[in-house]
């Protein structure tokens, strides 16, 4: 009962960031348009977002949780929350909130796909997080952001329903950007959020 407690906030805060990165998968990043100065090929248009630049959010709070609570609970808090997110869904379409789930949410294949890749994606970043937790203490955070996220983008991008074409290498390297950029900017907040979230006995870290 107690592990169940604590894992409350984890799934919930894991949960957010699926939403949000799915709420904000159609909102455009006109800033970024820019990249088709330096290379044609990093054009982001068609197939970049704000999804894709809040989605690194997921590592953080697993590395937030794998300090906390260490790998075995943080990754039935990830195996959680894609219960809750299945369940979900699944509810929606049987009240009838989701009328089609390829037209609403996403074709069965990307969706796959996606889930795959995420999963692949937590499951580097939990065990990576737990082998390099200790002194210095951003090491772990900052590698696990790093490496999760890019698992993520080289499995999803790579996926057998892609084209792999010249542009691909573009929108891995755009993406691995992201996912340094994310994992360098988080140990800041990390930082300050140290004294608050301290490992509890037994879990270890620094």
């Amino acid at each position: 009962m107690t592990a169940l407690v604590r894992l409350i906030l984890p799934v919930i805060a894991l949960c957010a960031v699926f939403l949000l990165s799915f709420h904000l998968r159609d909102v455009p990043v006109p800033e970024l348009h820019a990249l088709r100065d330096i290379d044609p090929l990093l054009d982001p248009s068609g197939w970049i977002n704000w999804s894709f630049l809040v989605f690194p959010l997921l590592f953080f709070v697993l590395n937030l949780s794998s300090r906390r609570y260490g790998a075995a609970l943080t990754l039935t808090a990830a195996l959680l929350t894609w219960i809750a997110l299945g369940g979900g869904i699944f509810w929606a379409m049987r009240e009838g909130f989701i009328a089609d789930f390829e037209q609403e949410i996403a074709p069965y294949a990307v969706a796959a796909s996606f889930a795959g890749a995420v999963a692949v994606a937590q499951l580097v970043n939990i065990l990576l997080f737990d082998w390099l937790r200790g002194i210095p203490w951003w090491k772990a955070p900052f590698f696990a952001a790093f490496v999760g996220g890019l698992v993520f983008a080289v499995v999803f991008n790579t996926r057998p329903a892609m084209v792999w074409d010249a542009e691909l290498g573009g929108r891995i390297a755009v993406e691995a950007a992201i996912h340094f950029t994310w994992a360098l900017g988080q140990l800041l907040p990390t930082a300050l959020l140290r004294r608050t979230i301290r490992p509890l006995p037994g879990f270890g870290g620094a």
